[in-house]
Formats: structure tokens, C-alpha cells, sequence
């Protein structure tokens, strides 16, 4: 138990400034407080500094933006991607599981949605980050708690097959790889790097926007391609699918989620070109 509260005593400090860590943690030893204690006053000590720094507006409109629109709409991607009948054909049946479109497009809507969602994930927790940098951990938390949340009430069956059924735990699982791990990788990102470039931020806000693009296109293919099915053609490929009207208003309509998931990382963008042309008019 004492190795415990010492390890979150030191887990909370990160929250402190660098160099003032050392500081809170020597001073603790020198007054010999128990674990316990220690724990309570650097707890005490970080929730005050927290709690002014959401005096200002930027963790508040990080909190807005990112977190409570984001994370909903991550957390419903993977939903997409369903693997789970794919697994279950296979494995009971031994079949790959058919959807009306050629083997080549499939691959290539599986891999649209899932380097897409990826990609959400790790520009978001970047524009986390950035944007609320003093509160960065607490907005963290926020990220990780409402993205499981939402991924937890929105599982298509019972929380209770979970236990039952081995295959149920495979959304879960795709939202742990493709949301939660990607996310923590871009607030290591953003606080390994405190100050981004515009030239690396452009190439990954056009990755951001173009790969999504892609897979929210993918999306109308299964419609089109149930339709295409039930009048007895083959399987439509690629090219078929891109000279399809269907798809592309299928596209369209999903526009509005698509820039609510790219605006993170093209917002930041943004910020940023601001900036440096304000500085340098200013040197000037």
C-alpha cells in the first residue's frame, strides 16, 4: 500500500511545472509526512493550480470543441468497421464474409476507415494538447473517460454478453487500438513538442482531410453495392463505385462529420499561421 500512494504521489506531481516538482516533493520529505499525507498535499496543491488555469477561455473551448464534440463521433467510428461479422464467418464458417464489392475494394475501405480513424484520433489529442496546454492532462482524462463511455453505450448488443461472448469484445477492442492508443500517442506528441511547426502541421491536416474524405466515401459503397447485388450483377469494383451517384450523395451527406473531425488539426493550422504572420509583422 505504500508503494501505492508514493507512485501516485509522484503520477500527480507531473501535473506541477518541471522544475517545480522536485521542489514539492523535497519539501514534503523534509516536513516527514507519511504517504498518505504526501498524497493529500500534492493533490490539494495540483487541484488549486488546475483550477486556475481554467480561468482562462482556452481550456474551456479545448474542453467544447475536441472533447465533447469529438469523442462521441470517435467513439461511433469503429462501429463501421464490422469486423466482428467478418471474424465470426470465418472462424465458424470458414468464409470470408461478402458484401457486394470486389476483394480489392473491400481491403481498400477497410484500410480508408481504419488509418481515418487513426488519424482522428492522434490530430484531436495534437490539438488537445496545443490548445490547452496547462490543463492538458485533466482535458486528457476527460478524452479517455468520455471515449470509453460512449464506446461502452453504444456497443450494438448487452454489456452483459461481454462475459459470455468472446467476439463481443472485439468493438472494445478496435476502440482501444484505433481511438484510445492513437489519442495518447498525440498528447505524448503535443507535450514532447510544445511548439509545432506549420510545415509539419500542414502535411498532417492534408493526411487528415484526405484520408477521411476516403473513408467517409467508402461509406455509401455498402449501400450501392447491396443494391447492386440484389439485382444479380457482380461483385462492383473501385471504378464502378466511383462512377456510382449513390456513393457520392452518401458522401455528401456525411460532410458536416467530417469537418467536425478534421477541424482540430486544421484549426491549429490555423492558429498557428496567425501567429507566426502576427510576430513577424510585429518584428517588422
Amino acid at each position: 500500500m505504500s508503494n501505492l500512494w508514493i507512485r501516485s504521489t509522484q503520477a500527480l506531481s507531473r501535473g506541477l511545472e518541471s522544475g517545480e516538482q522536485e521542489t514539492v516533493l523535497g519539501d514534503l520529505a523534509e516536513l516527514g509526512m507519511s504517504d498518505r499525507q504526501a498524497f493529500k498535499g500534492v493533490l490539494g496543491l495540483v487541484l488549486r493550480r488546475q483550477l486556475g488555469f481554467w480561468k482562462d477561455w482556452e481550456p474551456w473551448f479545448a474542453l467544447v470543441a475536441i472533447v465533447v464534440a469529438v469523442c462521441p463521433l470517435l467513439a461511433t467510428q469503429p462501429m463501421g468497421l464490422n469486423f466482428f461479422p467478418h471474424l465470426v464467418m470465418w472462424f465458424h464458417h470458414g468464409i470470408a464474409y461478402r458484401t457486394g464489392v470486389s476483394s480489392a475494394a473491400l481491403w481498400a475501405e477497410v484500410c480508408f476507415r481504419v488509418f481515418a480513424l487513426i488519424t482522428w484520433s492522434f490530430t484531436s489529442a495534437v490539438a488537445l494538447g496545443a490548445l490547452s496546454r496547462k490543463t492538458t492532462w485533466a482535458n486528457g482524462v476527460l478524452f479517455f473517460l468520455l471515449c470509453a463511455f460512449c464506446t461502452v453505450c453504444r456497443l450494438p448488443y448487452p454489456v452483459r454478453a461481454l462475459w459470455f461472448t468472446p467476439w463481443a469484445w472485439t468493438p472494445i477492442v478496435e476502440s482501444f487500438l484505433l481511438v484510445l492508443l492513437p489519442a495518447y500517442c498525440g498528447l505524448h506528441k503535443s507535450a514532447k513538442s510544445p511548439r509545432t511547426k506549420p510545415p509539419w502541421l500542414i502535411g498532417l491536416a492534408g493526411w487528415t482531410v484526405i484520408i477521411g474524405g476516403l473513408a467517409f466515401w467508402s461509406q455509401g459503397w455498402d449501400g450501392a453495392a447491396l443494391d447492386n447485388w440484389s439485382q444479380g450483377a457482380p461483385a462492383l469494383t473501385l471504378i464502378q463505385l466511383a462512377q456510382r451517384l449513390d456513393v457520392w450523395e452518401a458522401f455528401i451527406a456525411h460532410l458536416f462529420t467530417l469537418a467536425v473531425l478534421t477541424g482540430p488539426i486544421v484549426y491549429l493550422l490555423a492558429v498557428n499561421g496567425f501567429s507566426r504572420k502576427r510576430s513577424r509583422i510585429c518584428r517588422a
